[in-house]
């Protein structure tokens, strides 16, 4: 079975949206599905992007599996760089 989509938010900015690119790009290259969340129209899904990350200001891009956080896009980096994506999204 495949696994859930990854939900990625997102909010408008230069530097928001090219990590949010970034993102986008190397789950593609994986062929990781995902699904990415706008947040910047919707207070609700904002706060619990926040509630998620455990920082009541977290800005975007969050990753979160399901109901399962699992970090920004510095730990998303990080966990590329270290080969240990899966574990980062929480598919292994």
């Amino acid at each position: 079975s495949s696994p859930a989509p990854h939900n990625l938010p997102c909010l408008p900015g230069f530097q928001i949206k090219s990590q949010q690119s970034e993102v986008t790009r190397i789950l593609d290259g994986k062929n990781i599905k995902y699904e990415l969340v706008d947040i910047s129209q919707d207070n609700a899904l904002r706060e619990e992007m926040r509630a998620k990350a455990g920082n009541p200001k977290a800005i975007p891009p969050q990753i979160v599996n399901g109901d399962h956080y699992c970090g920004d896009y510095e730990l998303f980096v990080e966990a590329v760089e270290q080969n240990t994506l899966q574990e980062f999204l929480k598919l292994a």
